[in-house]
């Protein structure tokens, strides 16, 4: 495959991954509001700070994976190491297991991060 294809895969792969962790950060905001509503505080708030950071980290991965394409080969490289260690992160520290959007768009990041690696060799 040639490298424009191989960046057009690995931005794909990088913006469906950034989808479901943007998906996965929605619904556990609106599952936050809801526990909340029906006056649950204690758990309302740690399912709301998730949310907030799988929207955030969603929209991150999405930059990455736009300028991952746009930049071209030379510079996919940065994007690559940016989105592999941002999926590892996220399944050490942040927790990315919170449900299982939130694991298969991290899979789909490292895929991303992956590919940009070894379209930018």
């Amino acid at each position: 495959m040639s490298g424009a294809s191989d960046l057009r895969i690995a931005s794909w792969f990088g913006l469906l991954g950034a989808a479901l962790l943007f998906v996965q950060g929605i619904v556990d905001l609106l599952l936050g509001v809801i526990s909340l509503a029906v006056k649950h505080p204690g758990p309302a708030f740690g399912v709301f700070d998730q949310g907030v950071i799988l929207v955030v980290v969603g929209i991150i991965v999405a930059f990455f994976a736009a300028v991952g394409r746009l930049r071209g080969e030379g510079r996919s490289v940065v994007a690559g190491v940016v989105l592999i260690v941002l999926a590892l992160v996220g399944w050490i520290a942040l927790g990315f297991g919170s449900g299982i959007l939130a694991l298969l768009g991290s899979v789909l990041i490292v895929v991303s991060g992956v590919v940009y690696l070894l379209a930018g060799r």
